[in-house]
């Protein structure tokens, strides 16, 4: 159980620190305001060119890997709420790397 935790805690870790890097890298392009088809591939092309967003990306597919390997080994019932310590370390991470407000709200 202890190996179970300490994968779970790598794909905690993986998944909020990839969204943070890929929200870094997004916001370097700009919002996408136009969903006409030639802007969307433009701003989809951008992001696949992007640093942050493609390191974002690999690691999210890190901890899509390591939770296939927590998936194999615990019970869905244990894995799953264990999963949304998440929550807690991406608002950290938002506020420490993206400037984020942390309130005891959110």
């Amino acid at each position: 159980m202890i190996t179970t935790t300490c994968i779970l805690v790598v794909a905690i870790v993986c998944s909020a620190y990839g969204n943070v890097l890929t929200r870094r890298g997004l916001s370097e392009l700009g919002p996408l305001e136009d969903f006409r088809p030639r802007p969307l591939i433009r701003y989809g092309w951008a992001a696949a060119r992007n640093g942050r967003v493609l390191g974002g990306v690999a690691i999210n597919f890190g901890q899509f890997l390591a939770w296939l390997v927590v998936l194999s080994w615990a019970e869905l019932s244990w894995a799953l709420p264990m999963n949304a310590l998440e929550y807690i370390v991406v608002a950290v991470l938002g506020w420490k790397m993206l400037g984020e407000r942390l309130e005891p709200r959110r």
